[in-house]
Order: C-alpha cells, then structure tokens, then sequence
C-alpha cells in the first residue's frame, strides 16, 4: 500500500472523539509493546477489554523511493510536503486481523507513547484501520492501575501539531540523508557511505575533539608532597617557593597543553632540591588555618540523557543498553515514560518520595520544604515529568522483585528520586598554610559533618574520597616534617568522548534530542565511523575522511547552531507555533541568504572534485620516512575498499608505486605515526629474529613464527605474551604439535594440541585442559592430573596422590578429591609431606560434606528447597546440579536474601544451551 498522504484526512476523527471514554463498553486498546500489553491486560481483568501490540510503526517511509511520480527521495515539494508512505513489511497482516477483531468491539483506544513517534504510531493506525467505532487517544506517563483508570477520564484528540513536527523531521532526515549519502560515496569513491542530520555533527565532535589530542602538546613537571604531624600524620602539597605560585595541572591550557599561567615549572631535580630543603633541619610553621562550611545539593531528577550517562558512568552500559534496560521498566509498570526533557517532578512523586524517605531515614533526612525543578535551556518537550518510580507509593529495590540490570537500573532512578526530597549534604573544609624557610605548603581536609541526601545516592557511587581528615591544627603550632616525596606528572590531553560524556555534549549542543542519543552513537558505530576503545569512542579513517568531506562540501548543515536551530523549529512545529510547510520550504529552497539543501546538492555535484576528498591530511605527521637508503613519501587516500597507504616507492615486484590497505581496527588517526605507515607499507621490516631459525613474522592475519630450516609457519595465539618473551623450548614445543602422547586402554592414541585459550590433550573422545604442557604423560591423563605434577606421593590409601598445577595456583589431588592447598605450601610444595597431604585432603572431604546444603535453606513455591552457597565469584543458589546466579547486590553479601528474590532469580534463571558444534 502507498500513497501521498496528508493529516487532513484524519481531522474529521479527531474532531469527533469524545475525551471521556466508557470504561463499560467492550474495547480494543491498542500500544506499541508487547510488553507493555501485558503489564495492562495485568489490571484491566475484565472480559470487555482486549489489548493489543502494533510492535512499532506500522507505516513508514518509502525505502526505495520512485522519482517518476514526482517525489525527491519520497518527499513532494510541490504538493506540500507529503511523504510516501508505505505499510511497513509483514504488518499488512496484522492489520487485517486487527480490522476484523475490531468488528467485535464498542470501541477503539489508541494508547502509544505520548512523544511524537507515539502520536505518529497512532495517526497512522487511525488511516490503515478506518474504525466506524468511537476512537479515543489515550496516554500515559505511567503504567499502573490507578494512572490506567484515571487516563479513560483524560482522553484527548490526535495531536496534529505533534504528527507535523514528527513528519517535518522524517523529512529533513529523508532529504538529506537520501540527498547527500550518494554524494559523499561518489566522492569519496567509497560504497555504503552515509550522511545524516544529527548523526554527521555527532561525528563532528568525536573528530574534533580526535584532531585537538592530535595536537596537544604534553608537558613534564614535578611537585612535591610532605608528610607531616606528631601524634597524628597528615599529607601537604607544595605550593609556592619565595612567594611564587607551584605549576599544577591547573597552569596548562587543557586544549592545547601549553602554559597559561606566570607559575614556577619545577623539573625533577629542582623538586628533590625542594623536598630536601624541607626535609632538612627544624620544623615547619601552621601559618593560618581556616575553616569552610559548604551544603551540598542533589542532583537533579533523571531525564532522558542524565539515566543514560548514570547508566553509562555507573552501570558500564552504552547509551542503547540503558535505554532498552529503561523502556522495559516502563512497560512493566516499574518507572514513569523514558522520554523527557524534564526534570520536573508531579505532586504525586513528591509526596511519594517524602513519604519514603520519612519512613526509612526519619524526618532529620526531609528537605526543608519539597523541591521541585524546571528544564534548563530549550523548552521541554516529550513526557511532562522526570523519570521516576511509577505509581504514589514507590517500591523499594527489594520488594520490586526485579534481578540482574533491570534492578541496579530501577535502583539508580529509586535512589535518586528520593534524593532529591532530602536533606543537603554538609560538609567541612579545613585548609592549613604551613611554611618551611623559603617554601609554602597547604593541607586540606574535608569531614562530612551531614550525609543527609549522600546516604542513598550520590553522583560518585557515595563514596567518600572527598572526606580528608586533619588532625586538630593551630595557628603558629610547630610539626615535624616526617618525609618529602617527589612526584612526576605529565600534562593529558582532553579525555575521548564516552557515551556519558558525548550525551553531555549532545545536549549542551542541543544536537539531536535525548530519545535519539543512543540511536546516534550506535549508527556511528555500525557505519565504522567510530570504535569502541576502553569505553571510549574513536574515530576511525572512515569517520575522518567522511566528516573532512561533509566539512568542506556541507558545512552548514553539520555546524552546531543550524542543528540547534532546526531542533528549536521542529519545536514549535510540535507546539502549532511554526507551519510544517513554511519550515520545509526554507529548508529545501533556501530563504534569507541560506540557500536551501536542493541547490547545495546541485552545486556540490557539479563543482566539487573528487580528488579533493580522496587524501586525508594529519598534523604533525611529515608524510615520509626513509627506507632502503631513500626517502618514501606516501599518502593517506580513501578508497573502493576502505582507507588506504599510497607512496612513491616504485616497487619492482610489483610493476608499480607501493600501496598498502590501512586495518582499521589497529590503527587511528588520532595517534597514527610515520612509522605506522611505515610498518604497513614495508611489513617485512617488524620481522624479530628467534634463537636464529625463528622469525617473527607480520602477515595478513595477524602475527606468526617462520621456522627457517623447513619453511614451517604457526601463528601465535598467546594474547598475554609476545613472541620475543618466549623461550626456545617453548618454541620447539610449538613447531612440534601436534604431539602423540601414548595410547588409551582401547589402542587410541591420545594427541597434545595448542587452541586460542591454551593447551589441551584430545584423549579418549574428549578436549582435556593442560597447563604444563611439557610434563603431561598418558598416566596423568589416566589419572585425572594432567596439569603436571608438581609432586607425585604415588599411591595412598588405594587412590593416587599428587600436588598438581591448576589455573588458580597448585593443588592436591587424591583421586577424584581436588583439595587447595594452605598458602604456606603453595609458596613452597616441597615442605609437604605425605601425612600432611592426607590430613589436607580428609579436612576438606569432612568440609565438603558438612556444607553439602549449603549455608542456610531458601524454600520456593512448589516447596521444594534450594540452597546458599559461596563460590570464587561470591554467592550463588544451588538448585540439583544447577548453579542459578543471584542479582549483583547479593553476591557479596546475602544476609537480606529472602524467599521472595531467591524466587525470582529462579523464576529469571535461563540454563545456558549446549553448542551443538564439536570442538576443534
């Protein structure tokens, strides 16, 4: 199904909805989620009630857009923007069934999400299902019985306005994606390349904070650290020599490393001067000391961006994770709608909270008088409210029922909701000026007088790193210098955008909105704009190169304030303030010295050349190296197949000038050398030799050893060490496998082979870890000890003893029995005898057995009994043979384990499938 489509066909039903539905009537509700169903049909427990999912849009743009009718990328200038829609693939069944089911019904309710993609899901299900039923918009920021109930009496017509704002950014995003992509592939001579509206500005920042690290220019100094005191020590930094201010990390530019201040840079030796100058002779002086009381407020309610980059600093998740983590809370009935600007909290949720926090930490903890908060900046839109618990009474982390991310996620927003009812945090600073002869030195304290909101949530996890303790000091009282330490540092450039921190950045901007956050990281690094590096995002030559093209050709559209400024006009399209029309004609025709996005195509096409884009230039790199007795220059150029090395080393093998493809995934603009360059274009020249006969080699995939005498090759897959660390012998070993061992009690031989995760023995039909490859026999095998024994006692009291290695250090085994050993024979295995080993091994049977249930019995509903145990990684439930994981905040300490969430982690417990694949 396809056609132009436009809101006026929809008014008349809009206009015509009632805004009380009867919650009497048979009804048909319809939300996105199946999930979110669910948690509804949950109170609606009536047979005059069906609840349905649409899964998402049901209608969407044009994927492969005709130009015969007119369109430009599936949008119509000249008839007023109209979008060609389509039904989205395997939805037209669904939506037959829903026309039939709704036959059946009094009345149809359109319950999606309250933000503009909601209004639009409900639109189109309005235009597909023609209902000749009363049609009601229902919404909710929350899903529970009370908010469901309340929303019958609250319905409210299509907002068109919202429906514009949502059309008119489907279509910018179409015409300038669809308008520029091909554009930039074309000249850059690349498939698959792609622009977009906020993804292309997003790129923008991750280059140019790249390009400024590029740049920085680090800086070497010292400074000096004295331990002072009596009865009590305390910690002193030196801060000034005859008056003049110590350099710090402060006296640098943090853009560029230089120095912006008249401080004294003191190098290594000039500190140790200073810190034996401190050190030596009388004692130093407490010139002044004085005292600061400060309050500390929350922060503020969670929005959309503040849960990602809590979910991002606290929770390690990337800002889809937390998302996805958080829409599930939502449809479950746990928190209010993910989506919001605002920090703004109902009366309901403050008295919830203040109730909360009266009954857990008493009134001392209460605000003064309740908060509430107002968006900052640009108007907000989406959701009315900060995301919170739902309902007027809030459960508690533990009566939720929740496990896993789902419960420290629902805890952060519990946590820092109540927070923001309670009490400032007080806090005490004492600074001390201390002098020593020429030399100036300062101790600060910080004593938190007040935990108040610090006791439930803080932005540092509630740690106090911050609480410095000095001891009692007077002015003019004299303390011992008890040592003088030097430290270096070196100036860092600016940190690399995270998730948390590019969310930040994202919204100061006003780049994008915050329901889009997570959507833009990830299309970054789907596209291989960017990686993934330590929890930080790099930009890889591909996002170079395409943000260096979008720079130069595009500039306007990827600059921040024409982004912010879009941001604010589809705005006040969805407020009725701005006509759809207006804003799109400007946009694609030019209005007031813009020139609007269709002539900037055409002038692109036309003017721009291809070789303009195809080299990539890098400060501080000369572009050259030498090699083989000449200089080589080379360039960075982009490609068919991806980035590549082009250099003027005419190669006689070949027939022609040296070029070599750039691996991505090793290399970065942001630190790639002319060594790099020279590494990739003459690989050869990183060959190690071995003992003589071994080379180490670089080749297509990845790093191997060359055994000159036969030509012989392995690769190397210790991930840990590096092939110059190893020893001969383990080299012979390596070029020797695999290696027979013996035969089996059958006559089958059992084999000693080397995988990417260590050593291991194929014996008798199964992969045996080995760790000492060197000592495994067919015996060991045998008996079970083929990590290598350590120390062989032969055969005691019927079974074999040995001390034998194992991955966490050397252990005693007697049979079947693995017993640890005590720390004082693990240093030495000599100093154990054999009555000693025994009595090990019969100590820890009678352990063994005496904790075969555990330490302490959990019942479960069917009545049947499991049981706490702690392992290596902490506490874990044991049902028969399985080992079910219990929620993080359990696993150190259990003693608030109850049925009910020992229950749940049974309930949630999915057992790990076994791979049909045989192992190699």
């Amino acid at each position: 199904m396809r056609g132009k489509e436009t809101p006026s066909g929809s008014k008349r039903f809009a206009r015509e909805m009632d805004l009380v539905a009867d919650s009497t009537k048979k009804s048909l509700i319809i939300v996105e989620s199946p999930t979110k169903a669910k948690t509804i049909e949950n109170f609606l427990k009536d047979s005059n009630f069906k609840v349905c999912a649409s899964k998402g849009h049901v209608k969407d743009l044009n994927p492969t857009p005709s130009s015969s009718d007119g369109s430009v990328y599936g949008v119509f200038p000249s008839d007023g923007y109209k979008l060609d829609y389509i039904v989205v693939e395997g939805k037209e069944e669904w939506l037959k069934e829903t026309r039939k089911l709704l036959k059946s019904y009094d009345q149809l309710i359109l319950a999606s999400d309250e933000d503009r993609e909601g209004e639009s899901i409900a639109y189109h299900l309005l235009q597909e299902l023609k209902p000749k039923v009363p049609v009601y918009r229902m919404v909710f920021h929350e899903i529970t019985k009370k908010a469901i109930e309340k929303a019958f009496t609250e319905c409210r017509e299509i907002d068109m306005n919202l429906v514009m704002a949502q059309e008119a950014r489907r279509a910018v995003d179409r015409l300038q994606g669809y308008g520029m992509s091909p554009i930039l592939s074309r000249k850059l001579g690349a498939s698959k390349l792609a622009a977009g509206r906020v993804q292309s500005p997003a790129l923008r920042l991750i280059v140019e904070r790249e390009k400024v690290r590029r740049d920085y220019r680090a800086t070497q100094f010292s400074s000096v650290e004295a331990v002072l005191g009596g009865t009590m020590e305390f910690k002193a930094q030196l801060k000034k020599i005859d008056g003049v201010p110590i350099s710090s990390s402060s006296s640098f530019d943090s853009q560029s490393g230089k120095k912006k201040d008249k401080s004294l840079l003191l190098s290594h030796e000039e500190a140790l001067e200073a810190a034996k100058a401190i050190m030596d002779g009388s004692e130093a002086l407490i010139e002044s000391v004085s005292d600061k009381k400060r309050n500390e407020s929350p922060d503020l309610p969670y929005t959309t961006s503040t849960l990602q980059i809590d979910g991002n600093n606290k929770m390690g998740k990337s800002s889809r994770e937390t998302m996805n983590i958080a829409q599930h809370l939502f449809e479950m009935g746990y928190i209010t709608y993910t989506r919001t600007d605002t920090p703004h909290l109902s009366e309901e949720c403050i008295r919830a909270s203040r109730s909360k926090v009266k009954s857990l930490f008493g009134e001392s903890y209460l605000s003064k008088k309740p908060r509430n908060f107002t968006p900052r900046g640009q108007a907000a839109q989406e959701a009315h409210e900060a995301i919170r618990p739902a309902g007027d009474e809030f459960r508690t982390p533990e009566e939720s029922g929740l496990t896993g991310d789902e419960l420290r996620l629902y805890t952060l927003i519990y946590k820092r909701t109540l927070a923001c009812q309670m009490a400032e945090c007080v806090k005490s600073t004492t600074t001390a000026i201390i002098k020593k002869d020429r030399y100036e030195l300062s101790a600060s304290g910080t004593t938190i007088l007040f935990d108040g909101f610090r006791r439930v949530y803080s932005s540092d996890d509630g740690s106090r790193k911050d609480e410095v303790i000095l001891p009692p000091l007077e002015e003019r009282e004299r303390v011992k210098v008890l040592s003088a330490d030097v430290k270096d540092h070196t100036t860092q450039p600016p940190q690399r955008y995270s998730d948390a921190s590019l969310v930040s950045k994202l919204e100061s901007e006003e780049i994008g909105r915050p329901s889009t956050y997570a959507s833009i990281i990830s299309t970054l690094l789907e596209r291989k704009y960017v990686t993934r590096l330590s929890n930080t995002l790099v930009p890889t030559f591909t996002g170079f190169f395409v943000e260096a093209f979008l720079s130069m050709a595009f500039p306007s559209y990827i600059s921040y304030g024409f982004t912010k400024k879009m941001e604010g006009e589809l705005d006040q399209i969805a407020s009725g303030k701005v006509d759809k029309n207006s804003f799109l004609d400007d946009f694609w025709r030019g209005n007031d010295g813009f020139n609007g996005l269709e002539r900037d195509l055409s002038l692109v096409k036309s003017t721009f050349k291809a070789g303009d884009a195809k080299s990539l230039v890098l400060s501080n790199l000369l572009s050259s190296f030498s090699y083989d007795g000449r200089e080589v220059s080379y360039e960075i150029k982009m490609g068919k197949f991806g980035p590549y090395l082009a250099s003027d080393y005419f190669d006689p093998s070949s027939g022609k000038e040296r070029m070599a493809s750039i691996d991505e995934k090793k290399h970065y603009p942001g630190t790639f050398t002319d060594e790099d360059a020279r590494s990739i274009l003459f690989p050869e020249e990183r060959e190690v030799v071995l003992f003589d006969q071994y080379r180490v080699m670089e080749g297509h995939f990845g790093t191997y050893i060359l055994r000159l005498d036969d030509g012989k090759k392995i690769s190397w897959m210790d991930k840990k060490t590096q092939p110059a660390d190893a020893k001969e012998e383990y080299l012979r070993l390596l070029f020797d496998l695999p290696k027979a061992i013996g035969e089996d009690e059958d006559g089958n031989e059992a084999v000693l082979k080397r995988g990417p995760f260590g050593f291991f023995a194929q014996y008798k039909g199964k992969n045996i870890k080995v760790l000492d490859p060197y000592s495994v026999t067919i015996d060991s095998l045998r008996s079970g000890s083929s990590n290598g024994s350590l120390k062989d006692f032969g055969t005691v009291e019927g079974e074999k003893l040995d001390v034998v290695k194992g991955k966490w250090g050397p252990f005693i085994k007697w049979g079947s029995v693995n017993a640890p050993l005590p720390a004082q024979y693990k240093k030495d295995v000599e100093l154990l005898d054999e009555s000693k080993a025994m009595e090990i091994v019969h100590a820890h049977i009678e352990k063994a057995g005496s904790s075969s249930k555990g330490e302490k019995e959990f019942k479960l509903r069917d009545g049947s009994s499991v049981y706490l145990f702690i392992g290596r990684y902490g506490y874990y439930i044991k049902r028969g043979n399985e080992n079910i994981p219990l929620p993080a905040d359990y696993k150190k300490d259990a003693s608030a384990l109850t049925d009910e969430i020992v229950q749940s982690a049974v309930d949630s417990y999915v057992p790990k499938k076994k791979s049909g694949k045989k192992k190699s």
